[in-house]
């Protein structure tokens, strides 16, 4: 009687997990049944924002769904990102984000979150170089200028950036610490009030990632006078990199890409990588996305993680050393 009793157990746990497994195999084919929301860490009109937007458009007609972009600003990224990882690993709520999802966790005493667990990388859309950009009635007509200025003047001359621990602010300190020079930071909340001030004159200078200030750039209204990538960027041959300009081995890159909350199904992992590097090769999105400086990637979510990581290393090794910290 045990014995039978034992064999008809075994048989509809066989039958349970057979029937979960198929559960959990349909589900991905499912996905998604309502509006995906991708969070933005940073505000609107910097370059997070407008990659995501030129994204998600073609993205929505992929996945027969509304594709939401929500700006959730604030501490670095630190709000936003947060927020993302208390979602539901379920593939409805995503989160774009930058170098800044791993910087902060070293500059910041408790950012609210840990890259490492609360996450799932899903793919990177985007590597871009920053520029250091400055209003044309400046006096500085190149970065030996601008040096040769901060050397005189210590602590005098303020740029503007991101915010606190963005990859713009990264970059500028890095430039600070090869160049020998003391720079007065301000912290934006948004990029686009940023690069705005300098457009208006207000803040002479500031480190930019390069989508958002290209077409100021090519309209006359800022001057661009380094480039952070190890090679001159193709859409202005003739902005120096910072590298060829007196710093060989200076090269910074801002990454941008997509997360999603730890536990999230590989599946929907592998169908959103899928679906949206089709869209990053899509002839039309390359071209608006190298217009504006930045170069689509999208590598498998496995590479994209790799990549991470290793930056991490970099990053634990770079921000004790030009001493910065938050809190």
């Amino acid at each position: 009687m045990n014995q039978q009793r034992s064999k008809g157990f075994a048989a509809c746990a066989m039958v349970l997990a057979v029937a979960a497994g198929v559960a959990r195999a349909q589900a991905p084919a499912d996905y998604p049944v309502k509006p995906v929301r991708i969070v933005v860490v940073y505000g609107p009109g910097g370059g997070l924002d407008v990659v995501t937007r030129i994204v998600a458009d073609p993205l929505a007609r992929s996945l027969g769904r509304q594709v939401i972009v929500e700006n959730r600003p604030g501490a670095g990224g630190n709000i936003g990102t947060e927020y993302v990882a208390k979602q539901a690993a379920d593939g409805y709520t995503l989160m774009v984000t930058t170098n800044s999802h791993e910087i902060n966790a070293f500059i910041y005493k408790n950012p609210g979150y840990d890259p490492r667990k609360d996450f799932t990388p899903v793919i990177q859309m985007t590597g871009a170089p920053s520029v250091i950009i400055t209003h044309p009635g400046t006096p500085y007509a190149t970065l030996k200028d601008l040096v040769t200025a901060a050397r005189a003047r210590p602590g005098k001359i303020p740029f503007g950036t991101a915010g606190n621990g963005s990859p713009t602010h990264i970059a500028m300190e890095m430039f600070k610490s090869v160049a020998g020079i003391d720079l007065t930071h301000i912290p934006y909340k948004t990029a686009a009030q940023a690069n705005g001030d300098v457009v208006a004159g207000q803040t002479p200078l500031a480190m930019a990632a390069m989508p958002p200030v290209m077409p100021h750039i090519q309209a006359g209204r800022l001057r661009a006078l380094g480039v952070t990538a190890e090679k001159r960027f193709a859409g202005l041959p003739d902005v120096p990199t910072i590298a060829e300009s007196g710093y060989p081995g200076y090269a910074h890159v801002t990454w941008i890409g997509v997360f999603a909350p730890a536990g999230t199904a590989p599946e929907i992992v592998a169908r959103l990588n899928r679906e949206i590097a089709a869209v990053l090769a899509a002839q039309a999105v390359r071209e608006r996305l190298i217009g504006l400086g930045a170069e689509p990637v999208g590598r498998s979510a496995a590479d994209f993680d790799a990549m991470v990581k290793a930056e991490r290393e970099v990053m634990g090794k770079l921000i004790p050393r030009i001493g910065l910290k938050i809190d």
